[in-house]
């Protein structure tokens, strides 16, 4: 997974990328695990939340602060 810095100092153009982390274990299984998964294998997000969350139903509940930051389509994701 690749972290990318979209818009470092307001200016789209210095778009970089921040960091990366593999989401994989090691070949030789030497990746350390705090536990097995057990139920959903393959589900969820592996602790990533974007934010602000812009899908409908999510971006009705954005508090003030974020949800001003967002252009009109992504306050009202499925139309007028």
């Amino acid at each position: 997974m690749a972290m990318v810095q979209v818009a470092p100092a307001n200016d789209p153009a210095n778009a970089k990328i921040a960091g990366t982390v593999s989401l994989t274990s090691a070949a030789d299984d030497t990746t350390a695990t705090d536990d097995t998964v057990v139920w959903y294998k393959g589900m969820g997000g592996q602790g990533v939340l974007t934010i602000p969350v812009v899908y409908n139903g999510w971006v009705q509940n954005l508090p003030p602060a974020w949800k001003d930051l967002l252009t009109s389509e992504q306050q009202n994701p499925i139309g007028k």
